[in-house]
């Protein structure tokens, strides 16, 4: 019986694997289910032994949590009110906002993709920004992002073209449940069509006034320094 238990978890885990992009992905759905195998194997063991490591699992749980990225990136945080204001605010800028929880563990392994990508297309007419709907919860409903627990709208891309959502990743079908999609930079690249935006927003856009730019920050003024 053990053995059949440790087999079916790794069909699980193999299952699960197949939608990771990264190899940080891979390795916390190997460590996630095997705590689960272990849980069950301690609890066929001793009831007694199951709840202990029951109870270290959930403690090391509510207080290891994942580090942030903090890598360079050239992204605008929005706040609830900033939102609206800086998407109409110039109707030729063209904006890829990510709607992220900072809880999400999908959002957190897409978060050093997004920044990559923001480094290699952002201009002066294609502007990549982030909201964190888990703060802003009127964000998530005006914009209609799910920020259930068990939701898979998170994260959730959506292109901005004249201040009007002109397309989204993951899709919604007709009975409002999320089209599973991998966030993969090249998926990214090629559904939004990134190339293609970035020289149409380079030709459009208005000449930059003399010296560097400026990165975008957070809403308190403050952005990231490159590391």
């Amino acid at each position: 019986r053990e053995v059949e238990i440790l087999m079916f978890l790794s069909a699980i885990v193999m299952m699960k694997n197949r939608r990771s992009i990264t190899v940080e992905q891979h390795i916390g759905n190997i460590f996630m289910f095997s705590k689960v195998a272990n849980a069950i194997l301690f609890f066929r063991l001793d009831i007694r032994m199951g709840l202990l490591y029951l109870t270290l699992c959930i403690v090391f749980l509510m207080t290891c949590k994942p580090p942030l990225y903090m890598g360079p990136e050239y992204i605008k945080y929005f706040s609830d009110k900033t939102i609206d204001e800086e998407l109409d605010r110039d109707k030729r800028v063209t904006w890829i906002v990510e709607f992220f929880a900072n809880w999400s563990s999908e959002c957190q392994s897409f978060a050093p993709i997004f920044a990559d990508l923001s480094l290699k297309y952002n201009c002066s007419g294609l502007h990549f920004g982030k909201v964190d709907v888990g703060r802003y919860t009127d964000v998530s409903t005006r914009y209609k992002v799910s920020t259930s627990p068990l939701t898979k709208q998170l994260p959730t891309l959506i292109l901005f073209q004249g201040g009007t959502e002109t397309m989204r990743r993951p899709q919604i079908d007709k009975k409002g449940r999320a089209v599973s999609w991998t966030f993969s930079e090249e998926n990214v690249i090629r559904e939004f069509n990134l190339n293609e935006l970035y020289q149409k927003a380079k030709k459009q856009a208005k000449p930059r006034e003399e010296g560097p730019e400026e990165p975008p920050g957070r809403p308190d003024g403050e952005t990231k320094k490159d590391k």
